[in-house]
């Protein structure tokens, strides 16, 4: 599986969480560029901060020091207590330790919103930046808090979500992650973007060990649409059968799904063993085909697998009766005393020998018989459609696919008809 797993999603992405300062805060811009009216504060504590700045300028930290911790001594009131952590921040910038920088910018948030000084330029940069410092010092809590107010403060840095999803997936809040990667994709998308691979994988991967199988549905479409690879398409196809726990004819459907995206060869030899055990007794040509392919693709060897070599044994005999029987079988279909039962064994039975549009025609009749299952008939004429190159029909008829696991394969599907799969 090439998902993502358990690390941080920043080092994933190759997102830096820079051990950097939030720039010069906003008290040290020169007097005309300044936004906010001017601080007050008192006369004493003037000297002192006089002092600091001075020291901050001829990099003498230890006087700045001194000068900070008299000044700090001094503020009474919220806005001298904000001046005094201004200064702070500048010294802690001179000082280049990230850990004393990020317990100054604490102080300046809280003092700036303590002074009401803060507005959301200097909210969505200082919380980013505090956020970063917390996420470095694992403390995914803080992080989260920080990040979540940095956006709605308006921040625009371009990792901000990223780094909030993986703080949010460390604190165990997976649906909460998941929402925020969703947020970030879809506004990209809306300008027209991609977002990173590593992204959707990661979400997946979220996903899955979350058990959200809608939210993996949701996001593993979106990245097959974006970043149409086969080995992402076997991750999110072979990931939703474990999650779904699939059986029977949607099982089957699935590795349909599989081997027609060309992502079988992928897989582990057992997917191609399920295949061939759930047709061999019905479709004997489609077992002996699948079961070549997978010895063609290194995936099995008769000499070591005995399931292969007896489907082998069993099913070789019966093919040229078997392709003798289908011309009957198809006139039977279209007769009257078909039901829909008959007729999707016949149409199975030609799609099995890679006669999709015959195997269409035949899914259509079926469709019209009474207790017709609609989703799993429409799913099964789609998939031949496409293979038969009528991207349009297929479409159509997946459309019509709209509940149980059959919905989601069909969502697969339709990325699959439109977008197929490159190496």
């Amino acid at each position: 599986m090439k998902f993502t797993s358990r690390f941080a999603l920043v080092a994933a992405l190759g997102v830096a969480v820079a051990a950097v300062a939030p720039g010069t805060p906003a008290f040290a811009k020169k007097k005309d560029e300044a936004a906010a009216p001017a601080l007050k504060i008192g006369e004493a504590i003037r000297k002192p901060l006089a002092e600091a700045d001075a020291a901050i300028k001829a990099k003498n930290l230890p006087a700045a020091d001194a000068a900070l911790a008299q000044a700090k001594q001094l503020a009474k009131t919220p806005e001298e207590q904000y001046v005094v952590a201004q200064y702070g921040l500048n010294a802690a910038q001179a000082s280049g330790d990230q850990a004393r920088l990020s317990t100054a910018l604490d102080e300046l948030i809280a003092t700036g919103e303590a002074a009401n000084q803060l507005n959301d330029e200097a909210r969505s940069k200082y919380y980013w930046f505090q956020g970063q410092f917390a996420y470095q010092a694992k403390n995914y809590a803080k992080a989260e808090a920080s990040l979540s107010r940095a956006i709605a403060a308006g921040s625009t840095e371009a990792d901000a979500y990223a780094i909030l999803a993986d703080a949010q997936s460390r604190n165990g809040k997976t649906t909460e992650a998941l929402a925020t990667l969703q947020k970030v994709i879809d506004a990209k998308a809306a300008a027209g973007q991609a977002a990173p691979s590593e992204w959707y994988g990661r979400g997946a991967d979220m996903a899955s060990r979350g058990k959200l199988p809608n939210q993996f549905v949701k996001i593993t479409t979106a990245w097959l649409t974006a970043y149409p690879v086969k080995q992402n398409w076997h991750d999110s196809l072979f990931i939703y059968r474990q999650m779904a726990g699939l059986s029977g004819d949607v099982d089957l459907d699935l590795l349909r799904l599989s081997r027609a995206a060309g992502v079988l060869p992928l897989s582990a030899q057992s997917n191609y063993i399920d295949y061939a055990l759930a047709v061999y007794l019905r479709f004997p040509n489609e077992a002996v085909d699948v079961l070549n392919e997978g010895i063609a693709a290194g995936k099995l060897n008769p000499s070591t697998s005995q399931n292969t070599r007896e489907i082998i044994a069993l099913s070789q005999p019966k093919l040229a009766p078997d392709k003798a029987s289908i011309p009957a079988a198809v006139t039977a279909a279209n007769g009257p005393k078909a039901t829909y039962k008959s007729v999707m064994t016949t149409a199975d039975l030609v799609y099995g020998y890679k006669d999709y549009s015959k195997a269409a025609e035949l899914y259509k009749v079926a469709l019209t018989k009474p207790g017709a299952d609609a989703a799993q008939a429409n799913f099964r004429l789609g998939l031949a459609l496409a293979q038969a190159g009528d991207k349009a029909g297929a479409k159509a008829a997946l459309d019509q696919v709209t509940t149980g696991n059959y919905a989601v394969l069909a969502s697969y599907a339709k990325v699959w008809a439109q977008t197929p799969p490159t190496s």
